[in-house]
């Protein structure tokens, strides 16, 4: 007559025989590779959300081309420069692992950088420059709306002004500062940014209102100036 153990071992073969080593606490628990498969399909989410936005624009600059009218250009292209602009905001950001949460400085750094060879090239002697300051982190969000901002007005002061452009970065009492600036004329005296600036002000006066905080523009330093305040 076989025992217990005999009859487990003749009714198992050795690759099933039940394993004697304690249960896992919690069958919920994901398997090791569920996080690095998570991870592949948001990087790929990301990286076909990118290309969308860069058809997009190419399509608006491709319309743009074939259009008539100088106006009809101009607005076609713009609108292309800002869908594009969008899609290099959002690849600096998702394009990186840390999603709860970046240095602020090492984003802006880097989206300068890629501005750089997007709207000046490599043979440019035109610097676009990140002055010192203190480095703090932001949320997703919070650098989606910083990477808009500096985008816009970099853009701007690289096609309306002459020279270096140089963007100041800090962080006072819950809110942070960006101050953008420019080696040309800079901006009338009177000058409302409401009622005088074209879209891409306006936009972001509605984007620095929103969250609390406000758009200034310097008509008296000289030279182009403009200082966006969002809160956190």
């Amino acid at each position: 007559m076989l025992n217990t153990a005999q009859q487990q071992a003749f009714f198992f073969p050795v690759a099933m025989k039940p394993s004697l080593d304690p249960l896992p606490e919690s069958r919920n628990e994901p398997p090791p590779e569920a996080p690095s498969i998570q991870a592949l399909q948001m990087q790929e989410l990301h990286h076909r959300m990118r290309n969308s936005l860069h058809l997009i624009a190419c399509t608006l600059q491709l319309q743009s081309r074939q259009a008539d009218h100088a106006q009809t250009r101009h607005a076609l292209d713009t609108a292309a420069r800002r869908i594009d602009s969008v899609a290099r905001v959002h690849q600096h950001l998702y394009g990186n692992s840390a999603h709860g949460g970046q240095p602020a400085r090492d984003y802006l750094a880097s989206l300068l950088r890629d501005l750089h060879a997007a709207l000046l090239g490599p043979d440019s002697a035109r610097r676009l420059e990140l002055t010192s300051g203190p480095a703090f982190t932001l949320d997703s969000d919070m650098l989606v709306s910083l990477g808009c901002v500096v985008a816009e007005l970099v853009t701007n002061a690289v096609k309306y002004s002459p020279g270096h452009v140089r963007v100041t970065l800090a962080w006072r009492a819950g809110r942070f500062e960006i101050l953008v600036e420019d080696e040309g004329r800079g901006f009338p005296p009177g000058f409302d940014p409401v009622r005088d600036a074209g879209f891409g002000l306006r936009l972001i006066h509605r984007l620095s209102a929103a969250s609390g905080g406000a758009l200034t523009v310097d008509t008296q330093v000289g030279h182009g100036s403009v200082r966006v305040a969002l809160v956190d």
